[in-house]
């Protein structure tokens, strides 16, 4: 097996697997005041230390969460919550994560003034006309820091430097799912007031996630019902999921040289094959991500071709993935519907191997060859 998909989700480490059972042997509830409980509270406590020391920041300002969809719609709801007598206006782009896109449409049938900036061609935002949208009235602003399809990097502090000149009400979201444990992730040098990230693209299990919150009085609780994480976000915690969090971040060792030798090695074993494009720019890709169109075939078909082949790899975000509709990444990158059609995503993992880049590419060939023979 060829695992390309790390995009989708990352297989557990052998650390994460470990804190599931030490979660098991102990299995208080962190609320309670007995022994087990505090050792949970305490179990707890240290993942969140070592989560807010990767991000460089206090460890007050983590909330965990039940993962990025979560984390996510807590950022954007509880934001506009505690801003609602400041301004209704909100600004996204259109090419985030379905999360933070649903939200912002509720947010849009709710009466809010919802703007969503346009991308180039290459997939970066385009900051002029994010520069004309911004305004006093807006109180958030929600941009991805590396996207989901394409692995294009958002340039974020430049934008948080337009949001602090032209919007000084607003509070700045990043996405930083796909960035984090990839590329630096520093809320701070980032200019961000609030940040999400999630544990099974680290390598901890699905489930779990974190919202960064630079200051809690920036949001309202939306869940309620407990005092826990300063009812922030009650409900008792996923002691599992959180220790294999910790365990996963604890692990991480970011090699971006790695990363983009596998992106790069890949991109130039498949362009013998003719009729293919590849979707992103090249300059500022995390080296995560992949994504290419085979124009004239269907993308599904030869995702199965690959997959029965042993190689792994998607269509694109797997949170859409039963949902039949072009990709409104690539539709918004002003992509052809032949070419969105005909969309892939390859995403790698510091576990990967140049050997394992050099056969899938063989079999990536061989089968778009073999489904074109036959159309």
């Amino acid at each position: 097996m060829i695992y390309l998909d790390n995009a989708a989700t990352t297989k557990p480490s052998e650390k994460a697997v470990n804190a599931i059972i030490k979660a098991a042997e102990c299995f208080g509830n962190p609320s309670s005041l007995h022994g087990l409980g505090l050792e949970a509270e305490k179990l707890i406590n240290n993942s969140r230390k070592i989560i807010a020391g990767k991000l460089g920041v206090g460890e007050k300002n983590i909330l965990f969460t039940s993962g990025g969809t979560e984390a996510n719609n807590t950022a954007i709801f509880g934001v506009c919550q505690a801003k609602n007598k400041i301004g209704k206006k909100v600004v996204t782009s259109k090419i985030e994560h379905p999360s933070v896109t649903s939200a912002f449409l509720e947010l849009k049938n709710r009466g809010y003034d919802v703007e969503f900036v346009d991308v180039d061609s290459d997939g970066r935002i385009n900051l002029e006309v994010l520069s004309n949208i911004l305004d006093e009235n807006t109180v958030l602003v929600s941009i991805m820091h590396v996207n989901n399809e394409t692995g294009v990097i958002q340039p974020v502090e430049e934008i948080s430097g337009l949001i602090r000149q032209k919007s000084p009400n607003a509070c700045f979201h990043c996405d930083c799912v796909q960035s984090f444990g990839k590329i630096d992730v520093k809320p701070n040098k980032m200019g961000a007031d609030l940040i999400t990230i999630s544990s099974h693209k680290i390598h901890g299990y699905k489930g779990t996630g974190a919202l960064y919150v630079k200051d809690m009085r920036m949001i309202r609780p939306y869940i309620f019902g407990g005092e826990q994480q300063w009812e922030m976000r009650p409900g008792t915690e996923n002691v599992g999921g959180i220790l294999a969090f910790g365990a996963a971040a604890d692990e991480i060792n970011i090699d971006t040289d790695k990363m983009k030798l596998l992106r790069d090695s890949m991109k130039e074993y498949l362009k013998i094959i003719p009729d293919i494009k590849f979707n992103g720019c090249d300059e500022y890709n995390s080296g995560s991500i992949l994504n290419v169109s085979f124009v004239g075939i269907k993308a599904e078909i030869l995702l199965h071709a690959l997959e029965a082949k042993g190689v792994y790899v998607s269509t694109g975000s797997a949170c859409s993935s039963h949902k039949p509709q072009p990709s409104h990444v690539l539709t918004a990158m002003g992509l052809k519907k032949n070419e969105i059609e005909g969309a892939v995503r390859i995403s790698f993992d510091s576990w990967n191997t140049i050997d394992e880049i050099k056969k899938a590419a063989e079999i990536i060939t061989d089968e778009v060859t073999n489904i074109r023979r036959y159309m």
